[in-house]
């Protein structure tokens, strides 16, 4: 493959890649019980996403929340209190905007009983492993939809809009995650008459009464030695 090809391979799997923002979940319930606790807490996320030759940019950010109590479920409440992004020199101006952006996450949010976000626009699926069959179901179905590169400025134009609307999502499960790892990898078709590669893995644990402990999802393309990581990473301890 020459490099411009690899090149243009790289940036059709890229736009792909954020499609599985999804991070569809399944019932929290599968979880048992939750306990909401009285106590503050600290959420921390941590975004990264690969760059050409095996750089990344990786932004962090942590919010103080409460949950409280009230007759349409509990409220969750919260504002960030620490942010800090990494990324390689030539990208230092976007860096330090990105650094005083301030960013309302998950807030305000309100869950059900079963611990879920009331209205998340996170679609749902049963569990882990039918997270990562629908995600890949996904990635296949754009990979098929460009046949030659005169269809792919097209079909990436369709394809960004899709994405900027799940890149957003939060996943419904956040709080109070339903427990299990799931992954697959799958050969994809690509415009041109190149192959790529696409991995997908999601991961969950949760703490006591089912509180968040870690939600993780990855994904993962390549194309010959060149390979990208999209990774979401959410942390929640109680402070």
């Amino acid at each position: 493959m020459t490099a411009s090809g690899r090149r243009g391979a790289l940036k059709y799997m890229g736009a792909i890649v954020v499609l599985p923002a999804l991070a569809l979940a399944g019932p929290v319930g599968a979880t048992g019980r939750i306990v909401i606790p009285a106590r503050q807490f600290i959420l921390r996320r941590e975004l990264e996403r690969g760059l050409a030759g095996g750089a990344s940019l990786i932004v962090t950010r942590e919010w103080k929340g409460q949950f409280e109590a009230g007759p349409r479920g509990t409220r969750v409440t919260g504002e960030q209190i620490a942010s800090s992004v990494a990324a390689p020199d030539h990208l230092e101006p976007i860096a330090a905007i990105e650094r005083e952006r301030r960013d309302a996450g998950p807030f305000p949010a309100l869950l059900d009983s079963a611990g879920r976000l009331i209205g998340s626009r996170t679609q749902q699926a049963e569990g882990k492993a039918a997270a990562v069959r629908t995600a890949i179901a996904i990635l296949e179905q754009a990979g098929k939809s460009a046949k030659d590169l005169r269809q792919a400025k097209q079909f990436l134009s369709r394809l960004t809009e899709s994405a900027g609307a799940f890149i957003s999502a939060v996943p419904a499960d956040l709080f109070f995650p339903v427990v299990g790892e799931a992954h697959d990898v799958r050969t994809l078709e690509l415009p041109g008459g190149m192959v790529g590669e696409v991995s997908v893995w999601l991961a969950s644990r949760s703490g006591p009464g089912g509180l968040l402990d870690l939600f993780e999802r990855r994904i993962t393309t390549r194309i010959g030695e060149d390979s990208r990581l999209s990774r979401e990473t959410w942390r929640l301890r109680l402070a």
